[in-house]
């Protein structure tokens, strides 16, 4: 019998802090160019180790640094077979280096020869968990290192890009973003070659496949992965329905008491049970949500009862998602469930805004306030506030009104109100 894989993602709470304090004060932003000079210190004591005595290999190596969310995976997943019109199996060992907790997702695509999981985010600020990560990276060295993330700005991706033992170094950069953090010395320190965008507005897979057919993926055709199926360790209903408030930046997650409102009206207009899921880094948000939710409403509890893939499959066997900006919404526009995303404009067209018709995928639904600022990438405008105000003026009847429309198109009412 195969044993079940654990659920145990985390997020560091000193991550969350500083990525908080960061996003609250836009400004300040700026300041995570200083890792460059820390790193420089940690890589002293990093020399990783020596190349195997010369001997020739059958094939060159190939390391794709990927330490995104799972939504952001889920999203890459899109593409990530494209790697291999690039980079030939015969000729090239690829391997990928991603957050601990998601190393089933890029196991379960077949493209990599390896997968390196690393605790990225318990790394961002620990100086000690930082010079282990940089130490177990330096262990190989490769003939090439890919950064598909994006070098727009000073994020791990880059400083992790820059760590790793690589004789060509590949970023890319998305020239009409306005903001650009990380300056022109630091790319060229990092990296021997960026691949220059200039599409604006353009959703992040297109962003990664618009990335790969300059690296000669000629063939490539962005549009939302097809995900492998799993069985569950659990009877779910036959139908039901998905309520996801919670999410990684406080600043993001829509108020629950307005979620508990949803699920309510969902549940009386459609009579489907309501579904809790997530890891137990979720179960504190999902508990709080849950005590604001009318006795009347049927609910079903899993959180903590799946693995990263056995969640991917929960989700993809609902009837309706409704999430904050979180991996649960781009797990089910990937699936193809109807889901409607509570959404703020900070990073409306890169992240949120799907438009996949003409690939054969049914488009998600957006409830958002539009505001003049969108695509703000993050830089809010506003001060002094606990959630980005674009999200919080989304009152709780319009958002109703539109999910509720939702429904009906998917004939999963059982009512006439």
């Amino acid at each position: 019998m195969k044993e079940k894989k654990e659920n145990l993602y985390s997020i560091s709470n000193l991550f969350l802090k500083f990525n908080q304090l960061l996003w609250k004060k836009s400004f300040l932003q700026h300041i995570r160019v200083l890792f460059y000079w820390a790193d420089g210190v940690l890589l002293l004591f990093c020399r990783g180790k020596k190349n195997g005595g010369g001997k020739k290999r059958s094939r060159r190596k190939v390391l794709i640094v990927y330490n995104m969310a799972l939504g952001d995976g889920i999203m890459f997943c899109g593409v990530s077979q494209y790697l291999r019109e690039i980079w030939p199996k015969e000729q090239y060992e690829i391997t990928i280096t991603c957050q601990s907790a998601f190393s089933s997702l890029y196991e379960s695509t077949g493209i990599y020869d390896k997968v390196l999981p690393l605790d990225f985010s318990g790394a961002v600020v620990n100086l000690k968990k930082r010079k282990e990560l940089f130490q177990k990276l330096r262990e190989e060295t490769y003939d090439i290192v890919v950064d598909p993330v994006g070098c727009e700005d000073c994020t791990t991706n880059v400083f992790v890009t820059r760590a790793a033992r690589g004789k060509e170094k590949i970023g890319v950069l998305d020239v009409s973003m306005e903001n650009h953090q990380a300056p022109d010395w630091l790319r060229r320190k990092v990296y021997r070659r960026v691949v220059e965008l200039n599409q604006k507005h353009i959703h992040l897979i297109r962003y990664y496949g618009a990335f790969f057919q300059k690296l000669g993926a000629d063939s490539c055709v962005a549009r939302p992965a097809k995900l492998p199926h799993v069985e569950l360790p659990f009877e779910t209903p036959e139908k039901f329905f998905i309520i996801f408030p919670v999410a990684s930046m406080a600043v993001k997650k829509w108020p629950p008491k307005r979620y508990a409102y949803i699920a309510e009206k969902i549940y009386e207009k459609t009579h489907m049970p309501l579904v809790l899921c997530g890891t137990e880094h979720d179960r504190a948000g999902m508990e709080e949500f849950r005590k604001l939710l009318s006795s009347d409403v049927e609910v079903a509890d899993y959180i903590g009862k799946t693995d990263i893939m056995q969640f991917v499959e929960l989700i993809g066997r609902a009837s309706l998602v409704v999430s904050n900006d979180t991996s649960a919404y781009h797990i089910a526009v990937a699936r193809q469930v109807p889901v409607a995303m509570i959404c703020g404009g900070y990073t409306y067209h890169r992240y949120a805004k799907y438009d996949y018709e003409k690939e054969g995928c049914k488009n998600p639904l957006l409830v958002c306030r539009n505001m003049k600022c969108f695509d703000c990438n993050n830089y809010c405008r506003y001060h002094g506030f606990d959630l980005f105000p674009c999200i919080d003026r989304i009152d709780k009847e319009e958002a109703w009104k539109e999910i509720k429309a939702l429904i009906e198109r998917e004939g999963l009412s059982t009512d006439d109100n």
